[in-house]
Formats: C-alpha cells, structure tokens, sequence
C-alpha cells in the first residue's frame, strides 16, 4: 500500500495535469474551510472552528462549545467534511512538489527516495489531521458532555500536525530551491 501511494505521488509529479488538479483540490477545499471559518464567529460566541485555532488548549473546547449555536453545530459538520479532504489534497501537493525538485536537483537522490518510498513521508501531517479531526468530531457530538480524553488527544493530534506541517514545507521549500537552482545551472550551461 506504501509503495502504490508512493508510486501515486511520482506520476502526479511527472503530470501537469495531475499536479493540477491536486492543485485545484487543495485550492478549491482551502476556499471552503475559509468561508465556513469567515461565517463561524457570527454563530458562536466569536470563535472560529477549533481546527483554525493553532493555540487551542482542550479546556477552551468546552468554554467555546458553551457558546456554539445550532447553526454553528451545522457548520462545523460540514468544517469538518471537507477538512478530510483538504489535508490529503495539501500532502499530496507537497509530496509531489518534492518529488519533482529532487527529480530536478539529482537524478541519483530521487532514484533511492522513490525507491525507498519516502515521498510517502509528505503524509505524516494529513495523518495527524484526521487524528485530530477525529477526536473533535467525537467531542462535538457527545456534547454537552465533556470528553476529556478525546480533547485533550485532538490537541495532542494538532501541535503533532502543526510540527509536521512546518517541517513538511520546509523541506520542500529546500527541495524546490535546489531543483530550481540546479534546472537553471543546466539551462545556462545548455546540458
């Protein structure tokens, strides 16, 4: 199942179609999260959904659950919808991002990584997603009773996606610049 993933991320990287609508994925759910994030605070006590709040601590989930109406229950259903899509749509553009810069910067490292699955790697961030995107959905349903552990978890879940996430862009910001620097080095020596 790894290697297909994998496999997967190297033919979307070798397609600017496919790339695209990876692109068009993460664009088009990014746009959703956002106007349901824009209409949150009208229907809560001027909250946003706990995913949006990177300095969430799971004792405020409760404090702000207090001051969700219906419709802010409604919305964050449908938040919470599409964010399962949206995480697979962004690893995916970074892994394949990845992908094609270390195709780009060397030929030789791009070979052992597609060999060794590691663009499957990229998909640790969506994982710790849905983890927390599971969690708050358990907490949101049984409330009004407070399910400690599964906030507490959804928090854990989030710093781990926060910190993947960051070290997700951050070698792939590295690999594009390298890639790019490298296609440019060969352009100008007409290899």
């Amino acid at each position: 199942m790894i290697s297909g993933i994998n496999q997967f991320i190297i033919i979307c990287s070798q397609s600017w179609w496919k790339f695209l609508l990876i692109f068009l994925g993460q664009f088009g759910t990014m746009r959703i999260l956002t106007s349901i994030t824009e209409e949150f605070p009208l229907v809560t006590a001027g909250d946003v959904p706990f995913d949006m709040q990177n300095t969430l601590q799971s004792g405020q989930i409760f404090s702000q659950l207090e001051g969700y109406t219906e419709r802010a229950f409604d919305l964050y259903m449908r938040f919470q919808a599409v964010d399962y899509f949206f995480p697979l749509f962004a690893g995916l553009l970074l892994a394949t991002i990845c992908a094609f810069s270390l195709r780009m910067a060397s030929p030789r490292l791009y070979t052992a990584a597609a060999e060794k699955n590691l663009f499957v790697l990229l998909l640790i961030p969506p994982v710790f997603d849905w983890l927390e995107n599971l969690n708050l959905l358990y907490v949101v349903s049984v409330w009004p009773n407070q399910a400690e552990l599964a906030a507490k978890s959804a928090v854990a879940a989030k710093m781990a996606k926060l910190g993947s996430t960051g070290l997700a862009m951050l070698v792939t910001l590295a690999l594009l610049l390298w890639g790019t620097s490298q296609w440019l080095s060969r352009r100008v020596r007409g290899t």
